[in-house]
């Protein structure tokens, strides 16, 4: 039997006519050796290298110029009082004062009781509903999932303005319904520490439920029914049993609240910074726009400050889960039966109600109420669409509105092309390159909205040539658009690892080239998710404020700094109008997107395919 040899390069064929000739001397004297040109392989192979090389190298250097080199600035900034224009020598006076200041440490300790209050609560409660989901047979249960979901959609600061019209101490809602039975001053201040504790608990429930959903439900819940027949009751069990079992999930998304409560800004701007309570992104904002100078050096050493303790959180998880097995899944088939309570799972079910209208009808029906309100708060004035037909006539507000739009929308769809890239570069490179390019995409995750501004804002400055960005609407494009890298990056890497890379082996030995194969078969199979993405990417975007409260430039202010705007003014009515009008263009989209999906996999069964679509958009949902 003669041997087989299955050659990769033309210069290796060459070798391998050769071997065959030397073992069999006497065969194949009729085999011809095919006129190759070494030489010029190997040159074609040098081409392809330095090429490669190339490309690598222009893609790591525009990582490092669009996503490290402007974090940079923030350690060069707290060494630098002043913009980098002005040219001020480094010096390390400024980092000292700030540090030495009590408005510092103010601050920090305002901030750690925000975060550990607000991330336990949210935790806690996001949890719970987890457990009640996956777990149990409470009557409502199946309405959590669609709910915190459409809470995830909505623009945080939509509950903070719906409860500002809510919980106002003057003319809130609430307090004017109560005062309709006689009582005197006011029953509740959104603007104060529980206004802000229970505002942000709740928006942020949401996140911990959907990050914790998928650990009950693939919990053994054999070890439940092991401690029930042991004599355990249904608290003891949960807290010695379950929530144990599922302790890296737990801590991981007790984690990611807390990075989240650290990085807000639209509750404590609003609500907070009204009762005197500053956290770290309203001290910076404070520092860089209401302080005459500007005191960069201090807020660049705030901004220190929170890298330093978000890092610190995450090496506090890693070592309180040093050394522990949470195995609760193995080969054995698992019971998925919903654990049966008793009567308290009627108290379990008005607490999910209490949870849908505190987090969701309450702020809508005053959002709603208010739009059609001449003044707000003023009952015997009736309704009136006065103040949309003005949204949609005034020339700033129309304009506020187009500008909205089209920075959601180009905004989003770079977003998600730059995800896809970067996810595909590091679910299929090894090495250097992955871990860099992972590094430099999640670098802004870390970083307040009005940090990454500041950071942009200081890094366009230091060069004459990029200077007249600063002032543009394109600035504060790029920025939006980096911010919310991380989310699509997220849905992103989610699709492309249900593709197998079989898929796009086969394309590149069909003689495809590497672009090509991504184009015309990867894009082509998650265009569901990228769609998916790109939508909540365009959501993100436009209910953004901490990034345009710094880098809108004058004239082009988009709807969520034109509403504030309009609220601090009194124009509350107005202000809802035009977050309305939002909100129904986004309702629109999202039934549009939907009747086309289910339309999709229609055609798809009736042709005998699967529904890849639906299967895509679950798994992003999960």
């Amino acid at each position: 039997m003669l041997p087989s040899c299955r050659p990769s390069t033309l210069s290796q064929t060459v070798d391998n006519v050769a071997a065959f000739r030397r073992l069999y001397p006497f065969a194949g004297r009729d085999l011809k050796v095919p006129d190759i040109d070494l030489l010029a392989d190997r040159r074609a192979s040098v081409r392809r290298s330095i090429t490669s090389g190339a490309m690598w190298s222009v893609f790591l250097t525009a990582l490092t110029i669009i996503f490290v080199y402007p974090v940079l600035m923030i350690v060069i900034g707290a060494f630098r009082d002043g913009l980098p224009s002005q040219k001020k020598p480094f010096t390390t006076e400024g980092l000292i004062q700030a540090f030495t200041s009590e408005d510092t440490w103010t601050t920090l300790g305002n901030s750690a009781i925000l975060v550990l209050i607000c991330g336990t609560l949210a935790t806690v409660g996001g949890g719970f509903f987890a457990w009640i989901a996956a777990s149990t047979n409470v009557p409502g249960r199946r309405l959590l999932t669609p709910l915190m979901v459409i809470n995830l959609f909505v623009p945080p600061l939509f509950h903070t303005l719906g409860w500002l019209m809510l919980g106002n101490a003057q003319n809130g809602l609430l307090n004017q319904f109560v005062r309709l039975f006689g009582l005197e001053g006011s029953f509740m201040n959104i603007q104060s520490w529980g206004g802000l504790i229970m505002l942000m608990s709740l928006g942020y429930m949401p996140f911990a439920y959907l990050l914790m959903l998928g650990a009950f439900k693939n919990r053994d819940q054999s070890l439940d029914e092991a401690a029930q027949i042991s004599g355990a009751g249904t608290f003891r069990t949960f807290f010695t049993i379950t929530v144990p079992s599922i302790g890296p999930t737990i801590t991981g998304a007790a984690t990611l609240i807390m990075v989240l409560v650290f990085q807000a800004f639209d509750s404590p701007q609003l609500i907070g910074r009204q009762a005197g309570i500053y956290v770290f992104s309203t001290q910076i904002y404070r520092y860089v726009r209401d302080e005459t100078p500007g005191k960069y050096t201090a807020a660049f050493a705030l901004s220190l400050m929170l890298i330093a303790l978000v890092v610190l959180l995450f090496l506090l998880q890693r070592w309180a889960l040093r050394g522990r097995s949470f195995t609760t899944l193995t080969g054995k088939t698992s019971r998925r039966e919903p654990q049966q309570l008793g009567p308290i799972r009627w108290v379990f079910s008005a607490v999910i109600w209490a949870f849908m209208l505190l987090n969701l009808i309450l702020p809508l029906f005053a959002m709603v109420l208010g739009s059609l309100q001449p003044v707000f708060g003023v009952m015997s004035t009736g309704l009136t669409l006065d103040n949309y037909a003005r949204v949609l006539t005034d020339r700033q507000l129309s304009s506020s509105l187009t500008l909205t739009a089209w920075m959601s929308i180009l905004g989003g769809l770079l977003s998600m092309c730059v995800a896809l890239v970067t996810s595909y570069v590091v679910l299929r490179r090894r090495g250097f390159i992955k871990a860099y390019t992972s590094l430099a995409v999640w670098i802004p995750w870390a970083l307040p909205g009005v940090v990454l501004a500041l950071a942009y804002l200081f890094a366009v400055l230091s060069f004459p040539s990029t200077r007249s960005m600063y002032g543009t609407a394109t600035l504060m494009i790029l920025v939006l658009v980096v911010g919310t890298i991380p989310l699509s990056s997220r849905i992103a890497e989610g699709a492309l690892a249900q593709l197998s890379p079989d898929l796009e082996e086969a394309g590149r030995t069909a003689g495809a080239s590497a672009s090509r194969v991504l184009v015309t078969i990867v894009l082509r199979l998650v265009i569901p998710s990228f769609l998916a993405g790109w939508f909540l990417s365009v959501l993100f975007i436009s209910g953004n404020l901490a990034i345009p409260m710094l880098l809108a430039p004058p004239g082009l202010q988009p709807v969520s700094q034109t509403a504030l705007q309009m609220f601090l003014l009194g124009d509350m009515a107005g202000g809802a109008a035009l977050f309305m009008v939002i909100l129904i263009a986004a309702a629109v989209v999202l039934v549009l997107s939907g009747i086309s999906m289910y339309i999709a996999k229609r055609i798809r069964l009736r042709a005998g395919k699967a529904p890849a679509a639906a299967s895509s958009l679950t798994h992003i949902a999960s």
